[in-house]
């Protein structure tokens, strides 16, 4: 009782420093959280992951071995990464496995920059979602998905791009979520 009361004052700390809004203990202490990051209650990210800054993750969220670019919104019930079982095995229970973790996870998960992901999305492991992305309510994400596409169903498909490629390439060339929230903002009214 005394550890767990312990870790969740370490993690508070640890939140306040970063301007991290969270009712959740189920971070890892070595999960890397960017600044003026916000993580509902009940969230778990594992110790593998990275998350940049002034994101947003919903409640219930669950998160493994995902790099987690800068302004993403992501919103409740999202799973990225889930443990992917071994189909060419002759049982898919992990109690078979040797390293269970390590077999349920092989594959990273990258969401770019400035990516919205609907309530009720999963992102299956290996999958890397572009800049600017609009992942619709309720869709399975399998394959990589391009910048500013929407991307919605089950499995995601694209149905369309949210600019025309011009406007595209400039954004893209802009880098503005590589800035601070200010000078973002100047670079978007400049786009």
């Amino acid at each position: 009782m005394f550890k767990k009361t312990l870790r969740k004052i370490i993690l508070f700390g640890k939140f306040k420093m970063n301007n991290i809004i969270s009712h959740s203990f189920d971070i890892s202490l070595k999960t890397k959280i960017g600044k003026n990051s916000s993580i509902m209650k009940n969230c778990e990210i594992d110790a593998f992951s990275i998350i940049g800054n002034y994101n947003y993750i919903g409640n219930n969220c669950f998160i493994t071995k995902a790099n987690i670019g800068n302004y993403c919104s992501i919103a409740n019930n999202v799973s990225i990464g889930p443990g992917e079982h071994n189909l060419s095995k002759i049982s898919t229970n992990s109690i078979f496995y040797n390293e269970e973790y390590e077999a349920l996870t092989k594959l990273n998960c990258t969401i770019k920059n400035d990516v919205w992901i609907g309530v009720d999305s999963v992102i299956l492991r290996g999958v890397t979602i572009g800049n600017g992305v609009i992942i619709g309510a309720n869709s399975v994400v399998n394959k990589d998905i391009p910048d500013f596409a929407i991307a919605v169903g089950s499995p995601a498909k694209v149905i369309k791009y949210r600019f025309k490629k011009n406007k595209i390439n400039k954004i893209l060339k802009s880098k503005w979520w590589e800035s601070d929230i200010d000078y973002a903002r100047k670079l978007m009214k400049d786009l």
